[in-house]
């Protein structure tokens, strides 16, 4: 089974704010999985903090 992290995790791997993983949760930014009613918890996967990372890492175009 993948490991799932909870949203003070996400945040301590990314260097963000847990207010700022909810918002690209919220927004779609980063994929995570919602627990059942309201005040449901966020559960993220490791692969998909890698996928973000990758999607957002600086890479220089060649000239």
């Amino acid at each position: 089974m993948k490991r799932l992290l909870d949203v003070h995790e996400a945040a301590e791997l990314l260097g963000m704010h847990p207010s700022t993983v909810r918002e690209m949760l919220r927004t779609g930014d980063l994929v995570g999985i919602k627990g059942p009613g309201l005040r449901g918890k966020w559960r993220i996967e490791e692969a998909a903090i890698e996928r973000w990372i990758n999607r957002h890492r600086y890479r220089p175009t060649r000239s």
